[in-house]
Parts: C-alpha cells; sequence; structure tokens
C-alpha cells in the first residue's frame, strides 16, 4: 500500500503533509513525498499549498487533471476551511520524509484576536484556542530548536506559562510568525530576555515583531526601551507593504523603525481570496527623494526589494523610470542590472512627476 504526498510550495516541511505520513505509516503505508507535478501510482493522494499564488495554481491543475476527484488538496493557497481530520491531526509529525533535524515546528496555540484585513487567519482558524499538548506534539525529545507557527502568541492569557516553559526546556526558538508589540509589558519582556530567541536559520540571536499600520508605530516608540535591552540588532520588525498605504504613509513607518535602530523585514502584500491590493491612486503623495535615501544598519538586500516594488509602482504610475531610485537600487548588489535601463534612456527621468511643494506631508521627520 502507498501514498503519494505533494508539497506544492511550501518553504519549510510542510507541518500537515508530516502528520499525514505519520498516520498512514502506522498503518502499514509506504510513504512517498515529491515537490513534483508527476503522476505516482498509490493508493491514497494528498497535496499541500500555503501560497495564493499563479505558480502554485498551475502544479494544482495538473494534478487534478492526473488524479480528478481521487487527490485530496488542502493548505491556505487553496481551501481556507478544508482542516485534518482529527485523528491525523493528533498524530506526531514525521520529520523523516523531508530528512530533517534542524529544528521541531508547531503550534502552541491558534488563531489571533486581531481582525487584519489582510490577514487569512481570522477565516481559517476561527476563534483563537490553546493546542492540546503543547511542546509534546511536535517536539522530539532530543530536538531543541523550535520554530513556532503561531499567529499571536502573547496575545492569549497562557502565554508567560509558555515562555516560561520554554526556558525551562533550554529551547531555541524562532518566532517565526513575529510577537504582537501591543502585548509586550515588563513581565512578558523579561521572559522573552531569557529564552534563546533566534533567526530562522537558528544562527542568531532575533525578536521578531510586526509594523502592519502607521499607527503601531506609537506602539514601538512607548516600548522602546525594552526593545533597546534585548540588545543591539536583536530585534526585527516585519512590515508588509502594498496593501492600503501611501508613500508617506511607508516613510513614518520606516523612518521610525530606522530611528530606533530595529531591523526592517519588508514583506510585499500578496492578495488573498476576495480581497485586493487597496493602494490609492494617489500614493505617491511626498517627496520620493526622502524615501529612497534612507538607510539601515542592516539587511540592505530585504530594504532594495521594496525599493525595486517602489520602481515598478512609479513607472506603472507615471510611465516612466525615475533615475535616482534606479541608481539606488543597484549601486551594491547585482550592478549589471542598471544597464536594462540605461540602455532605454527614453524611459528615464531626472525629474519627479509631482510637485511636493505644498503638501502636507512634505514635513514629516524632518
Amino acid at each position: 500500500m502507498r501514498t503519494v504526498l505533494y508539497d506544492i510550495d511550501s518553504k519549510i516541511p510542510n507541518l500537515a503533509l508530516m502528520k499525514i505520513s505519520s498516520w498512514y505509516k502506522n498503518k502499514g503505508y509506504e510513504v512517498i513525498l515529491t515537490r513534483e507535478a508527476q503522476y505516482i501510482e498509490a493508493d491514497a493522494y494528498y497535496a499541500s499549498t500555503v501560497f495564493y499564488i499563479d505558480k502554485s495554481h498551475q502544479k494544482v491543475d495538473e494534478l487534478k487533471s492526473m488524479y480528478g476527484d481521487s487527490i485530496v488538496f488542502g493548505g491556505t493557497g487553496v481551501d481556507l476551511k478544508n482542516r485534518l481530520p482529527e485523528e491525523i491531526d493528533a498524530c506526531f509529525p514525521d520529520y523523516s520524509i523531508y530528512a530533517h533535524h534542524t529544528y521541531a515546528l508547531g503550534f502552541l496555540t491558534r488563531g489571533c484576536v486581531r481582525k487584519c484585513p489582510f490577514c487569512v487567519v481570522p477565516e481559517k482558524e476561527g476563534k483563537p484556542q490553546i493546542v492540546p499538548g503543547g511542546f509534546n506534539n511536535f517536539v522530539p525529545y532530543e530536538q531543541h530548536n523550535v520554530m513556532l507557527l503561531d499567529d499571536n502568541l502573547l496575545c492569549f492569557p497562557e502565554a508567560e506559562r509558555f515562555l516560561e516553559e520554554m526556558i525551562t526546556r533550554e529551547y531555541v526558538v524562532n518566532f517565526s510568525q513575529s510577537l504582537d508589540i501591543s502585548y509586550l509589558d515588563e513581565q512578558k519582556f523579561r521572559l522573552l530576555k531569557r529564552v534563546h530567541s533566534c533567526n530562522a536559520r537558528f544562527t542568531k540571536k532575533m525578536y521578531y515583531f510586526s509594523c502592519n499600520n502607521v499607527k503601531t508605530t506609537e506602539e514601538f516608540i512607548s516600548k522602546k526601551d525594552l526593545l533597546k535591552a534585548f540588545g543591539e540588532d536583536s530585534v526585527s520588525v516585519l512590515i508588509m507593504f502594498g496593501f492600503n498605504t501611501r508613500l508617506s504613509d511607508d516613510y513614518r513607518v520606516l523612518f521610525t523603525i530606522r530611528r530606533l535602530k530595529l531591523i526592517p523585514f519588508l514583506i510585499e502584500y500578496h492578495p488573498i481570496p476576495g480581497v485586493p491590493a487597496r493602494i490609492p491612486a494617489d500614493y505617491f503623495d511626498m517627496d520620493l527623494n526622502k524615501v529612497i535615501k534612507l538607510t539601515f544598519r542592516s539587511n540592505g538586500q530585504n530594504w532594495e526589494k521594496y525599493l525595486r516594488w517602489l520602481n515598478r509602482k512609479y513607472y506603472n504610475t507615471f510611465g516612466k523610470y525615475y533615475k535616482p531610485l534606479v541608481e539606488i537600487i543597484y549601486r551594491y548588489n547585482n550592478k549589471n542590472a542598471i544597464y536594462r535601463y540605461l540602455q532605454h534612456p527614453e524611459l528615464l527621468t531626472d525629474e519627479l512627476f509631482k510637485d511636493f511643494r505644498d503638501e502636507k506631508h512634505q514635513g514629516y521627520f524632518d
């Protein structure tokens, strides 16, 4: 007997597929994991896709054409409601199908108290809840590196108990979905400071928080002393762009993170079903030069990701590329790419297409 599992697009080991593997292996099945949309003769088929993007949908369509109704699809990329049966969800993950030994991954909690318009979590997870069994559900006895997938761990009343358990077990923890700055207080800070929090590669001390709108910057400013006490270059801030902000909003967030000497980690919004980007038509509402001249202590390549998006946005709005922006993007990395622009001078301009002398946002952070 054989079961085939298709990992469509996971960047890390797929937790659902590892649990399905455990279930079928316990039933005596051979389990095959593949990332390719290839036909394999078997008795059962499952596919999981995390991302709602065209490339993933193409693989899903290929598998549907091969197997019809014989294959079961799940994951955020295809179905927010399809959940694992309880008996499978309770299984311990089979890390062996990925030959994965670097870290364990799983949930202590599911869901989030917030209802952010860009997020699938409220619809996918439902009411916030504690996952029974805690760490014992997904961490092998000999493993000390743990990647947590919780959406908003700190919002739960039990958060301090979980942090104490991380300390007691001496886990090295990656808070992969970041922490909510609004729930950071003195007590949680003292506990978090004792947690060995790391980046996703488990190579460097790092605490992750999110700042998805301008209003949240007030929380970062009011708690700057706590954030500083985590240590220099030890706090990274996840910042989403391309959803519903203007340039002045992006600038205010970015400038605040820079002023507080935190590390930005910029993430482009990719539309989810029914929630397109809501970028205002007057996105460019302040002097672009003030934005593109920002510099950060580290994570420069990630900052350039935002600048490249800004470059495309400027072209789509005005029909030309702003040459100073292009020059800044390619000053360090992939330098030869600038020649694609220089070969078409008719598409470049040294002048901004908007006069900001009377713009209300001109004076931001002067």
